[in-house]
């Protein structure tokens, strides 16, 4: 009995024994995990969420924003405009916001990031959508700050006021247009629904291998096929990206261009077989104009006599646009006796183009500045020695003045022969687009036509 009793003592000492030596071991290798684990925490960054400064999609109306963020009700949503020399804190005061809510509102948005910024630069017109606050209802504003952003602002249930930065919902719709020139391209273009900076683009894509005053006739046709962006909430046109593909046919001679992009991710276009539609100089720096007098000798209409004229005029109504002919810098921007409101360009060491008699000149357009081919520089006036609106175009080679209608100008860089493939295969995915949009606009149009005769029928 006793030999049993020291057995089972010394079995449950080795068992103790054995416990502690297994606890002891697992409080070390813990301890070391523990260790290296902190050790790797230090040293590896935490990675932010890739959407942490994702915008969120706007609502339509302050009554739907009100019920996505749980704010105070609101009611009688009125709207205005901000006027011309108007702040927000003065627009909030003609439309009978209190001076303490004005505070707060302009608080709450200076908050935001680049608050003060944005409250400076809020655009004469903006639309703001508002609900006067009472003690039954809070107050809110809905200001339409870009094309892409709105601003809301409201008070929640403690009425403290609260703002936010919205982005706009929108869509892309690629789009294919075809039209017929009338009179001339630039009204015949608006009118078949050509946005207008699209219309511009391709008027400057063009400008290199089309003169706008003598080659265009009546019955001459184009296409043209891009990309807009549409405003969800509005079903409005946000802005268009470049121009896909522009044709156009002249007295039966058709030009296609496709957009291809550069190495720098910029579009330049090319026909067909992959030479470049630029020039050193557009054939004419204006559309929709006349000519109206052309380089040599004549009468002049003012003095009387006859004179040399060292350039082409262009008639065309005051404030018509007018492009820079060549990529340069501007040398002259200012007045120049006679000549009146002038631009001068230096091209290259060879070249230098002039424009004279504006009205005035775009936004950008300052000396030492340098311009694009195709940008807006100016727009036709009558200032100077001039008897009715018009633009005076010189084209100066090593600083004598010739005619801008015998210079003959190098293409631009065409496709190379190893990349020639690469884009026979990108025009190819344009011309299959064109042909699926053709299709889709002629399945629309019969649609169309169809539910109008249908509806005659009903009717009848």
């Amino acid at each position: 009995m006793k030999k049993v009793f020291n057995n089972m003592l010394l079995g449950y000492f080795l068992t103790v024994i054995g416990s502690l030596i297994i606890l002891l071991f697992c409080f070390h290798t813990n301890k070391a995990n523990s260790t290296q684990i902190k050790s790797n925490t230090k040293n590896i960054p935490i990675k932010r969420p890739s959407n942490l400064f994702n915008l969120e999609e706007s609502a339509d109306t302050i009554f739907n924003l009100i019920q996505k963020v749980g704010a105070k009700p609101v009611t009688n949503i009125q709207k205005t405009k901000l006027k011309k020399n108007e702040t927000l804190s003065s627009a909030l005061k003609r439309i009978n916001f209190e001076n303490d809510h004005i505070s707060k509102i302009i608080n709450t948005i200076s908050e935001l990031n680049k608050g003060p910024k944005i409250l400076s630069s809020l655009p004469i017109g903006m639309i703001i959508h508002y609900s006067n606050p009472s003690s039954l209802v809070g107050g809110a504003l809905k200001l339409n700050y870009t094309k892409t952003k709105d601003i809301f602002v409201w008070q929640d249930i403690k009425n403290n006021y609260k703002s936010q930065v919205f982005l706009r919902p929108s869509r892309t719709e690629e789009t294919l247009i075809k039209g017929v020139i009338k009179n001339n391209l630039y009204i015949s273009a608006l009118e078949s629904g050509i946005p207008e900076n699209t219309l511009l683009e391709m008027i400057s894509l063009l400008g290199f291998s089309v003169d706008f005053q003598r080659e265009i006739r009546s019955g001459d046709s184009f296409e043209i096929l891009f990309t807009k962006e549409i405003d969800t909430l509005s079903n409005l046109v946000i802005q268009t990206k470049p121009i896909k593909f522009v044709s156009m046919s002249l007295s039966g001679n058709k030009l296609n261009f496709f957009n291809y992009e550069d190495k720098y991710g910029l579009p330049q276009y090319y026909d067909e077989n992959g030479k470049s539609s630029k020039r050193t100089l557009m054939k004419t720096p204006i559309n929709g104009a006349r000519l109206s007098s052309r380089y040599g000798n004549r009468k002049h209409p003012i003095l009387g006599y006859t004179k040399m004229h060292r350039g082409l005029d262009f008639a065309a109504p005051s404030g018509t646009p007018i492009f820079a002919a060549g990529d340069g810098i501007i040398e002259k921007a200012g007045w120049n006796g006679s000549y009146g409101k002038y631009i001068r360009i230096r091209h290259t060491g060879t070249y230098k183009t002039a424009y004279a008699h504006l009205s005035g000149f775009h936004k950008n357009t300052r000396i030492g500045k340098r311009v694009l081919q195709g940008k807006i520089i100016g727009y036709v006036g009558t200032t100077g020695r001039s008897t009715g609106p018009h633009l005076h175009y010189e084209v100066i080679k090593n600083n004598f003045q010739i005619n801008p209608m015998r210079i003959k100008l190098p293409a631009g860089k065409n496709i190379s022969k190893s990349d020639i493939n690469n884009y026979k295969n990108h025009v190819q995915k344009i011309l299959n687009l064109k042909l699926a949009l053709e299709k889709t606009n002629r399945n629309n149009k019969l649609a169309t036509n169809n539910h109008n005769i249908s509806k005659k029928l009903i009717l009848n």
